[in-house]
């Protein structure tokens, strides 16, 4: 028995995957979950401990003191008109070339009023100015806006005013007189004076 192979104690087997790198135990998964389920309780206890003034719809709520509050969306919209009325444009509608056009100031009931190219047919302000660029009224009346001021919204409501106004000392207005007999008021795609 002297040949008799030692029988040598088996070793453990090596780990396998990468080493140093640990599965998180799944009470650590357990305690995010609760986490994220708080955060979100207590938003939503927040907006439903508000107390809604009844008849607004969710949009006016009493603070801790019992004072009347909207909510944090009304005060951004607010701020985004604000901002707007800030860059406006006043500008001038031109006849795109020779044609009749819509005339609401035109005397004795005359619906058209025939426009050299380039002559105005409305003066007016906008704090939009791509989306009135693509208004159907000025498609229609086959005109194009020229801007001609740029500032806040009062300033260009004002220039606007001056310019519908003062239409009735216009040169073109003149000579439109000397020419056809027709002298009008304001420009013809002017319906009142704002």
């Amino acid at each position: 028995m002297e040949n008799a192979a030692v029988m040598k104690p088996a070793l453990p087997k090596p780990p396998t995957g990468k080493p140093g790198r640990r599965k998180p135990p799944i009470l650590f998964f357990a305690l995010i979950l609760m986490l994220l389920i708080l955060t979100g309780g207590i938003k939503h206890g927040v907006q439903m401990a508000r107390e809604y003034i009844e008849g607004t719809k969710g949009h006016v709520y009493l603070d801790e003191e019992g004072n009347p509050e909207v909510i944090p969306e009304i005060h951004e919209k607010l701020e985004t008109h604000k901002k707007r009325r800030d860059k406006c444009i006043q500008y001038a509608a031109l006849a795109i070339g020779d044609g009749y056009r819509a005339c609401y100031t035109c005397p004795d009931g005359q619906k058209t009023i025939f426009l050299r190219a380039d002559e105005v047919w409305k003066y007016g302000e906008t704090c939009d100015y791509e989306t009135r660029k693509k208004d159907s009224e000025y498609e229609m009346n086959q005109v194009y806006l020229v801007p001609q001021n740029y500032g806040t919204k009062d300033y260009c409501f004002k220039v606007q005013l001056d310019s519908i106004y003062l239409y009735k000392k216009h040169p073109e207005n003149l000579a439109r007189l000397e020419r056809t007999g027709i002298w009008l008021k304001r420009p013809p795609g002017n319906k009142i004076y704002r």
